[in-house]
């Protein structure tokens, strides 16, 4: 404020000298010319004062603009950052699951070749042909796939929430750090 009042403080006062020369009624052309020569000089410098604006408003408009358009790029790109995540958490997750659960069905398959496999083929020998025996140990083979691939589904399900919990705790860390540093 006290800037403004320097710069135009000889304006006010020879406002004030010629509004006291008004009112004792000692005008002279001189003085009209002075007034009327210092008020084309402040329109002049008002006009360019408002270029000057308007240029600069122009200016801040196109940035508020770009800004708007990088934000709305920005909040793309987020979006598609977080679903390549959630994709690649999912792989991650995905391909755990299914490596434990190949080495669950392969331990399960073992088991029932030396295990279960010679007491059904004891049992079938009983009621069925040799040539039909390979068909004695397909349905325990079926069941234990089934049982399989849902446990992997469910395995995966259990590690993907797993992921998710530990994201989730991660951004909360991550923005209470940012409110900690925008406070300070």
């Amino acid at each position: 404020m006290d800037k403004q009042r320097e710069l135009y403080h000889e304006e006010i006062t020879n406002l004030e000298n010629f509004k006291s020369k008004i009112d004792t009624h000692t005008i002279y052309k001189e003085d009209l010319d002075h007034f009327s020569n210092q008020y084309e000089e402040l329109v002049a410098q008002a006009k360019v004062i408002t270029r000057v604006s308007d240029r600069l408003q122009k200016k801040l408009d196109t940035a508020n603009v770009q800004i708007r358009e990088q934000n709305e790029e920005i909040k793309d790109k987020n979006l598609q950052l977080e679903d390549t995540i959630d994709q690649l958490a999912k792989a991650k997750v995905g391909r755990r699951a299914a490596t434990i659960m190949l080495t669950v069905a392969l331990l399960l398959f073992i088991i029932e070749q030396v295990v279960l496999q010679p007491k059904i083929d004891s049992y079938l020998s009983r009621f069925v042909d040799d040539q039909y025996m390979i068909f004695g140990s397909l349905p325990v083979l079926l069941i234990l796939f089934f049982l399989v691939k849902f446990f992997e589904k469910t395995l995966e399900t259990y590690f993907l929430n797993k992921e998710k919990r530990k994201i989730i705790a991660q951004e909360n860390k991550e923005s209470n750090s940012l409110e900690t540093s925008f406070a300070n």
